[in-house]
């Protein structure tokens, strides 16, 4: 495994919702002419994509039909890329679908950094690309809850010792009257 870090493009659908973290500029993609969508090809580009696998609809061309996987976004569910097939490492971005994140100027002059990972596993013949990233808000919920938990996991175990400790001890006192022993077994002389 070797971990690269690079300087990535952040791409966003309409909603503002995170779509797409590629080493790439979209304007700069090979542009399909029969409806304007640029064209990422995942086995010679590193692109992590935030969607979610949609309908597949064919459409009506004059030599036949064609298919389309839609991949829709998470937040709104309006579609954002298309594959042709399910497994195809070809991705279209459809027009105007995708928004350069505000932090990045549309030129490509100052790129927001982002590091991500990029690991790559040798497995015989092939290889396979992992990128993995983290979205800082999402880690910072994720330690709050991870704190809260183990705060009150911390309360229940000390309620659970003391409740323990007061079973052990044979002084102690329910509710604030001393404990009886019960039975005629047992010495009654002080």
């Amino acid at each position: 495994s070797s971990g690269i870090n690079a300087e990535y493009g952040v791409y966003r659908c309409i909603c503002n919702q995170v779509a797409l973290i590629a080493d790439l500029v979209i304007d700069q993609l090979p542009l399909r002419k029969l409806d304007g969508a640029r064209v990422i090809d995942t086995s010679k580009r590193t692109a992590k994509f935030h969607t979610e696998e949609g309908k597949t609809i064919y459409i009506r061309r004059p030599d036949g039909y064609e298919m389309r996987v839609l991949q829709i976004c998470k937040h709104c569910t309006l579609p954002v890329f298309y594959r042709p097939s399910p497994n195809s490492h070809l991705y279209f971005i459809i027009k105007d679908s995708l928004v350069v994140d505000s932090a990045m100027s549309v030129a490509g002059k100052e790129k927001k950094k982002l590091k991500l990972t990029k690991l790559t596993r040798e497995a015989g013949k092939f290889g396979s690309v992992t990128v993995s990233t983290i979205d800082e808000e999402e880690n910072e919920i994720e330690k709050h809850e991870a704190e809260a938990s183990y705060t009150m996991n911390a309360k229940i175990i000390a309620q659970q010792l003391a409740r323990d400790n007061k079973k052990s001890d044979p002084d102690s006192q329910i509710s604030g009257k001393p404990k009886r022993h019960k039975g005629t077994l047992l010495d009654t002389s002080y």
